[in-house]
């Protein structure tokens, strides 16, 4: 299953119960070693005690056959079959069964201490205890061998037996651990359950704060999500301020548009219906302007400009704007002249967006500025690795109630009766921190200056 369809539940579920698994299986190899071991002790064991009742058996039989007592419990009370053999140190058989299963060659004899080994008797396998040990008997002096072997089926059996009981246990183990720790996760994951629900509930236009008690491991999780609704509704709400003042602005153009059309209809001279006209293409002028600025304003804020950046001199986009201007500026009475000891200063940026910033700074300046005559300089200069571009004006400047708030959206001053929208400013603002660059405006009675301030291409050779 692919990682990222899983579920929270899922991989909690998964991250803790594969190492339950892991550990069971490891731990049922380990028992059934264990097992195997206890059930080899227990029949070694068996088979030293049995060696050692045929050993007191045949002292005193003085060598002779097994009593017939020993012989029926060794028959009645094991499931395997029993074999034995005991030999004095001549090699002369005193009792028990032929040819027994060889020790092995690197067994090393010592009396007293049994020899344990497998082997294969009649195509059995089969268990073996070799011992020494010394008799006192008037028939049977001295050392003797005493081998005892003894097929395998019991000790299997009992293997199987105490490697189910092990691997039972095991299972129920991982069952009930499996139980509470699903039972544990649903717990742990409640809140983010009853979060969930919360939401869903919500409708699509509610984007209040969720406000729940939760654990501090979620607290993090719904703080962010609180931050993203306030995000959401502080977006909104200026997205819905800036639906409202558009309208606004663009009732007034275009309910002069109507208007003075009405009043070119009911012109009875060539004369009245010419200024009517011209008043129209005023109003239908200022109408484009704003519309643009508005296209402007969303296009900005719906896109990253940095896919357009390239490198661009910004003396030439600077020239082409003041000549662009220069005949409005000359209708204005306005003298509009550049400042710059460089042919070419370099930036990185949209040259789209940064020629509407500057057009909007240069024709807010002849807007506001020198609405009636005046001179506006713009100066470019390097600095350091920034450039430099002012734009001044010699004007009556803005009043100091209006400075904090002239880069704001549709803000204008509501005495000024010059047709402007108000978005100029903010625009340019926007689209020059956009290039990582800063805008500031000075004023007072002699004037106002917008100084802006770009870094400067830096090639990779320096």
């Amino acid at each position: 299953m692919d990682e990222k369809t899983l579920s929270l539940r899922s991989r909690l579920l998964f991250l803790i119960i594969l190492p339950l698994v892991l550990i069971v299986s490891v731990g049922t190899v380990a028992l059934y070693f264990d097992s195997q071991k206890k059930s080899q002790e227990i029949y070694d064991n068996l088979l030293h005690t049995i060696s050692q009742v045929i050993l007191r058996d045949t002292v005193l039989s003085d060598g002779d056959l097994l009593t017939e007592q020993l012989l029926e419990t060794l028959t009645d009370s094991l499931n395997d079959q029993t074999f034995y053999q005991v030999r004095d140190e001549s090699n002369t058989l005193f009792v028990g069964y032929s040819n027994p299963p060889l020790i092995p060659k690197e067994s090393e004899i010592k009396p007293y201490q049994p020899i344990f080994y497998d082997s294969i008797y009649h195509d059995q396998s089969v268990r073996v205890i070799f011992s020494r040990e010394f008799i006192s008997s008037m028939e049977i002096p001295g050392w003797v061998n005493i081998y005892v072997w003894q097929t395998r089926i019991g000790q299997r059996q009992l293997l199987l037996e105490l490697a189910s009981d092990a691997f039972v246990t095991m299972i129920i183990m991982l069952i009930s651990t499996a139980l509470i720790v699903w039972f544990g996760v649903q717990f742990g994951l409640k809140p983010l359950l009853e979060l969930q629900t919360a939401i869903r509930k919500r409708s699509a236009d509610d984007l209040s704060e969720i406000k729940r008690t939760v654990p501090k491991e979620v607290s993090s999780l719904l703080s962010s999500m609180n931050n993203l609704f306030s995000q959401l509704r502080k977006a909104f709400t200026e997205k819905d301020d800036f639906i409202a003042n558009a309208a606004h602005q663009l009732r007034n153009p275009i309910a002069g548009i109507q208007s003075q059309a009405e009043a070119a209809e009911r012109s009875t001279t060539f004369e009245s219906m010419k200024i009517r006209v011209r008043d129209v293409a005023e109003a239908a002028k200022q109408t484009s302007r704003l519309t643009q600025q508005l296209l402007s304003m969303e296009h900005i804020s719906q896109r990253s400009i940095k896919s357009e950046f390239k490198k661009l001199n910004l003396v030439k986009i600077t020239q082409e704007i003041l000549t662009k201007f220069a005949l409005i500026a000359d209708k204005q009475k306005v003298k509009l002249s550049l400042m710059c000891h460089e042919s070419q200063i370099y930036i990185v940026g949209s040259e789209t967006f940064l020629s509407e910033a500057i057009d909007n700074l240069v024709d807010n300046a002849l807007l506001y500025g020198c609405p009636n005559g005046g001179s506006i300089i713009v100066e470019l200069k390097l600095e350091s690795n920034s450039v430099q571009l002012l734009i001044k004006d010699d004007g009556k400047g803005i009043k100091p109630e209006l400075l904090g708030n002239v880069f704001d959206r549709f803000f204008h001053d509501s005495k000024s009766n010059n047709g402007g929208s108000g978005l100029g400013l903010s625009i340019a603002k926007t689209i020059i921190e956009l290039h990582d660059g800063t805008l500031t405006l000075n004023s007072d009675e002699k004037g106002t200056s917008l100084f802006i301030s770009i870094p400067q291409f830096q090639s990779k050779d320096n």
